[in-house]
């Protein structure tokens, strides 16, 4: 059944954690989170409300964003890189990780210059690895905050563990390497479209809603009683596996079909609105 943003049923006690994707939800257009936003933030969390973003940004990539809300950040959770690792941001402490060794990066890697993109990606070891500043990778670089050096992808160490790899280009180029992509790549990553430009390869087949799951596992939550909130494709498995799915007014029509509830767009509030709803009923 589909609900209004501002009539959802909530019964006390019935939600215990809001997991938010970040740009184009938590994140208006211009990068910033609006105040009221922020203050509904605060309030459920000084209500016992566990607050999970959920992106594919590095940890450092979300801590100064998370920093900005005035919330309690050693009580405020990251499941990053897409879901690939479950995080306490203000403890720069892993709790979980998904990885994927080296030699099959470099698989991906080989694939994708066939088709004429570009490659990098998130290690344990080493942050982020580009392999030049083409225009789409210094996009990453700016907006991640993470350490990075340039990497030859060809002949990296084949134990490396990565979080991920992102294989970028123009829009037609992407769209080719994946039609072409072998099915043991499929086996081992999660492959999902996060921009036009950004064809991510997430290790393990993790998503945000995988997670999700291992979060709500490790804090003895049901996912039952959660919240997911997102606007993209890699928001899908999230949206799907919460108590109460919501997508914002901006989001793709796919997801849109899979969630509870449709909001107003991430320019008109429209994350604050629903959990006023939420913090008036709770």
């Amino acid at each position: 059944m589909r609900y209004s943003y501002n009539n959802f049923p909530v019964q006390p006690g019935q939600y215990k954690l809001i997991a938010l994707d970040m740009d184009g939800t938590l994140l208006k257009r211009d990068k910033t989170i609006s105040p009221r936003t922020k203050a509904v933030l605060q309030q459920l969390q000084r209500k016992g409300y566990s607050i999970v973003i959920e992106t594919g940004r590095s940890p450092s990539g979300v801590l100064r964003y998370a920093d900005s809300i005035g919330i309690d950040l050693t009580k405020t959770y990251a499941v990053c890189y897409n879901g690939s690792a479950v995080c306490i941001l203000g403890a720069d402490k892993e709790l979980s990780a998904v990885t994927k060794p080296g030699y099959m990066v470099r698989e991906i890697a080989k694939l994708a210059h066939q088709c004429g993109a570009k490659v990098h990606g998130y290690t344990q070891d080493r942050a982020l690895l580009v392999e030049d500043h083409n225009v789409y990778s210094q996009k990453e670089i700016d907006h991640s905050l993470s350490p990075f050096a340039e990497a030859d992808f060809t002949a990296l160490p084949d134990d490396e563990p990565f979080y991920k790899v992102i294989a970028v280009g123009a829009a037609p180029i992407l769209d080719q390497l994946r039609a072409s992509l072998p099915a043991h790549i499929h086996e081992h990553f999660a492959v999902m479209r996060t921009d036009s430009y950004f064809l991510e390869f997430i290790a393990g087949k993790a998503t945000k809603g995988s997670g999700l799951t291992e979060l709500c596992r490790l804090l003895q939550i049901d996912p039952a009683q959660t919240i997911a909130i997102g606007d993209a494709e890699n928001d899908e498995e999230m949206v799907r596996r919460a108590g109460l799915g919501i997508a914002m007014g901006n989001a793709t029509p796919e997801l849109k079909e899979i969630a509870d509830v449709v909001t107003l767009s991430c320019d008109e509030d429209g994350c604050a609105v629903c959990l006023e709803h939420l913090l008036a009923h709770s």
